[in-house]
């Protein structure tokens, strides 16, 4: 017998040295596969032009310090404006002459003669502008534009060498008269320069044939990109030449080499022969058990790495977006105050018959709180209370501060991550031991990183805290209901809290609370099969399942009705928004558009960097639909959902137990019902659709683990996993395309211009 134990504990160990050889081979493998990507593919502009001769343009060149027209780059300027670029004294000379002796004319454009100083560009300063002593060329109007003239030769790429004094976003346009047009023409739409992306000054272009004259239009540009010269303050730039031709340099990237060693190194583990699908979730020694939670520790420790690093991404959202945006900073002063409501309404705004009617409001100049709900000459905050209660007003107390919105988020999303964690473990414990152990991770990953979730992540806002607070309570509501049932020993306090974290929901984001219905499908069997709860048997656990609900539901009750007198009114209706929310009915119209959107409408691509743009919303409703940005209905973002349409083959194949389908069912429905609420009360907006995607992504990952189990019964296990890698490369690819996405006021190319012009630069190779 001890000889037998030996023999299994020694192939037990070689069985591990083997799989600990396996990943080090694919890592390294890995590690030379992204490097090699890296250093060619990646590297490509620079093994193209590596040979290639630079020609110094820079004495060739007329600078134009003032805004000039396409129709005017051809024409002369008069003379007595030149200067020298690199010559601080005669710089000035010029500006002298430009401003109080022979002034431009309207037109800009010259050619300058024996003004141009050897071994430098020509300088002609109009309207004002002026060279300072360290070499900056000041330009009022925010344009200046680089002249070459009489260049005829082969122009393919534009070294522009320049210094912006300011981190501000700069349009650089090319215009070029060639073999194939006589009149000058525009070379696209120009780039994006920013002093803190250097790289973006190589400009690689596309004439037709030799270039005869090229012209780069430089000029101050909005925070979109669009060209602005005039309307954000002076252009101030310092000027140490342009050539063409020569090499691109090499920039190897170390984000991007990270990236694809991620990708690959997936690809590498998820192989069909892989021994990462010979790992059971169900461990059979203790070493086995540790493993596993050291690789739950990891990996959600990593998920709370990327969450922090993307909630503070853009900047912009580290502070309130507008003046409504304080509502739960003011709630926590006032209920420190012993009050519930943030304010009195305006005396004109008390004798208004419809005060709903914003509209109206503006039309008669009477003032009002955007988005706040007015009630009974009141102002009070309709998002949920629990926030401000958790973290808000214990902030304010102890600081006398305001707690910021993105913290909070950021705070919920946390709380979220490990709720996810904990409840796919209990999920697989319970129902899917048999499962490799790395669909855990899919599962959790899933759930994190639905498209919805993420939105609200990298734009954390105040609209956006109830949600995510209300995803981390369901989430760990469920978690714990599972736990309990996984161990009975200590069922009385995991279902305590469970229903109190579930019935938290409520006072977040209420919709949410119609995910406890699943904690009836989960405990159905124990109350109408085994009848160990709702008996004198199982009293203490059906009180720990009963209370929690009860005394929370006793608070947001008493709190609504000391603010609206019905202890059953949130107080969404009574919101000062867009649209009058008390008369705006039940429309099916309505309803259907927002099925469609929150579930099917596809993604709306483009060649152009950022690819994705906002889906469409157009219909024939005859009345009010507010929208808002959208990127694509779920499904349409998410090939990890598609495996609910296998959920009834499933079932019938055996694969699904029926408390399990019928827990996928009852999700699908309270997503869906949620979803029909939000489109008709409020409208369709990216914010609702992580109402709806909560329980969708719920029932994916039962149907992304009942797959794996099915494909293995039909020996088909190697298509599952073909499919598995498409979809979270699918997955991964729609995230980062809403990251970049510029839609909407704030995004990463407003709030974030360098690290958004450094991703574009990452994938022009």
């Amino acid at each position: 017998m001890g000889y037998l134990y030996g023999r299994q504990e020694k192939n037990q160990k070689a069985g591990r040295g083997k799989m600990r050889s396996e990943w080090i081979k694919k890592a390294a493998a890995a590690l030379l596969a992204a490097l090699l990507l890296e250093l060619i593919p990646c590297q490509f502009s620079f093994w193209t032009t590596v040979t290639k001769k630079t020609e110094d343009l820079t004495a060739r060149t007329e600078i134009l310090a003032g805004y000039t027209a396409i129709e005017e780059l051809d024409q002369d300027v008069a003379s007595g404006a030149a200067a020298t670029a690199d010559s601080g004294e005669e710089a000035a000379n010029g500006a002298a002459a430009a401003d109080g002796g022979e002034k431009v004319a309207d037109s800009a454009a010259a050619t300058p003669g024996d003004q141009t100083t050897e071994g430098g560009s020509a300088l002609y300063l109009f309207d004002g502008s002026y060279l300072d002593d360290a070499g900056y060329l000041h330009v009022p109007d925010g344009s200046l534009t680089l002249r070459v003239k009489n260049y005829k030769g082969s122009l393919q790429r534009i070294f522009l060498n320049l210094d912006f004094l300011y981190d501000q976003p700069v349009l650089a346009e090319v215009f070029a008269r060639d073999e194939g047009n006589s009149y000058l023409y525009s070379l696209g739409d120009g780039r994006i320069l920013l002093q803190s992306v250097p790289e973006n000054r190589y400009l690689k272009v596309y004439p037709y044939g030799q270039v005869s004259d090229f012209y780069i239009r430089i000029q101050t540009a909005d925070a979109s990109g669009n060209a602005a010269a005039g309307s954000y303050g002076e252009l101030v730039v310092k000027y140490h030449g342009l050539s063409a031709n020569g090499t691109i340099p090499f920039h190897f990237r170390a984000g991007r080499f990270v990236v694809l060693w991620a990708a690959v190194f997936g690809m590498l583990l998820l192989k069909k022969d892989s021994r990462l699908h010979q790992i059971s979730f169900d461990a059979q020694d203790a070493r086995g058990r540790q493993k596993r939670f050291v690789v739950v520790l990891g990996f959600t420790a990593i998920l709370l790495a990327g969450a922090f690093f993307f909630v503070r991404i853009n900047p912009a959202c580290r502070q309130n977006l507008a003046v409504h945006h304080a509502q739960y900073q003011e709630l926590a002063e006032a209920l420190s105050e012993g009050k519930v409501s943030v304010g009195d309404a305006e005396e004109a705004l008390l004798a208004m018959k419809n005060p709903y009617d914003t509209i109206a409001l503006q039309a008669a100049g009477i003032g009002y709180r955007a988005d706040y709900a007015y009630h009974n000459g009141k102002y009070y905050v309709y998002f949920g209370i629990v926030p401000v209660l958790l973290l808000y007003l214990p902030y304010y107390l102890l600081t006398g501060g305001a707690l910021q919105n993105y913290v909070a988020v950021f705070v919920f999303f946390a709380g979220f991550i490990i709720a996810a964690a904990g409840f796919v473990y209990e999920l697989m414990k319970r129902y899917f031991k048999e499962q490799p152990f790395y669909l855990w991770a899919v599962g959790t990953g899933m759930l994190v990183g639905s498209y919805s979730m993420f939105y609200l992540l990298i734009r954390p806002d105040l609209y956006h805290v109830p949600i995510v607070a209300s995803a981390m309570f369901a989430t760990g509501g469920l978690w714990l209901y599972l736990a309990g049932l996984n161990r009975p020993k200590k069922a009385v306090g995991l279902y305590a809290f469970g229903s109190f974290c579930m019935a938290l929901t409520a006072g977040c984001r209420p919709q949410f609370i119609l995910f406890a219905a699943l904690a009836v499908v989960l405990f159905w069997e124990r109350v109408f099969v085994k009848r160990e709860l709702f008996s004198k048997k199982g009293w203490r656990q059906t009180a720990a399942l009963v209370v929690p609900y009860v005394l929370i539901a006793a608070g947001l009750m008493a709190y609504n009705a000391l603010r609206f007198g019905s202890p059953f009114d949130f107080g969404a209706s009574y919101s000062m928004t867009s649209n009058d929310m008390t008369h705006r009915g039940t429309n099916l119209e309505r309803i259907l558009y927002g099925i469609w959107y929150f579930l099917f409408e596809p993604m709306q691509l483009e060649g152009k960097f950022p690819y994705l743009q906002s889906a469409s919303i157009a219909t024939d409703y005859l009345g009010k639909l507010v929208t808002e940005s959208w990127f694509g209905g779920i499904f349409a973002c998410s090939m990890l959902t598609w495996g609910i349409f296998l959920l009834g083959r499933l079932k019938k194949n055996g694969v699904l137990s029926k408390e399990l389908a019928w827990f996928c069912c009852v999700s699908l429905a309270a997503a869906l019902v949620i979803g029909c609420v939000d489109a008709n009360g409020a409208g369709i907006l990216i914010r609702y659709g992580c109402d709806v995607s909560f329980g969708i992504f719920l029932a994916a990952i039962v149907a992304v683990l009942g797959a794996a189990k099915a494909a293995r019964q039909k020996k088909v296990y190697g298509l599952y996993v073909a499919w598995l890698k498409a979809a979270i490369f699918f997955q991964a690819a729609v995230l980062f395309l809403i990251l970049v996405n510029k839609d909407g006021s704030i995004n990463l190319q407003t709030g974030n211009p360098a690290l958004y012009e450094t991703i574009r630069a990452a994938l022009r190779f």
